[in-house]
């Protein structure tokens, strides 16, 4: 099962998690949505099956790289100025990052 890792969960990200989710069991993937807040991450996967919820302060650097290593790809749905310290991890552990940015 391919593990594709959300960090974010905002309001522009609700349709992406909502599409990968219901491609999840057709395609083999495990959506973990991280935030700084499980509350909302947790309305948007509704309990399913193939989502899991974690609670991620980005600036905590042990723990996101952890979640960014165990991850086969990283989508940032954060500002455009955090993305910077999750593409170095991305670079680290040679991981695609995917993010919402112009920038």
């Amino acid at each position: 099962m391919r593990k594709i890792l959300i960090v974010g969960a905002g309001r522009s990200s609700s349709a992406m998690i909502r599409y990968l989710l219901d491609k999840s069991t057709e395609q083999s993937l495990k959506i973990i949505v991280a935030d700084i807040s499980v509350d909302n991450a947790k309305r948007l996967v509704n309990n399913h099956v193939n989502s899991q919820v974690v609670q991620l302060d980005i600036f905590n650097v042990e723990d996101r790289k952890r979640w960014v290593k165990s991850s086969d790809i990283v989508v940032s749905m954060l500002p455009a100025r955090f993305h910077l310290e999750i593409a170095k991890d991305c670079l680290e552990f040679g991981k695609n990052l995917v993010t919402a940015s112009y920038i």
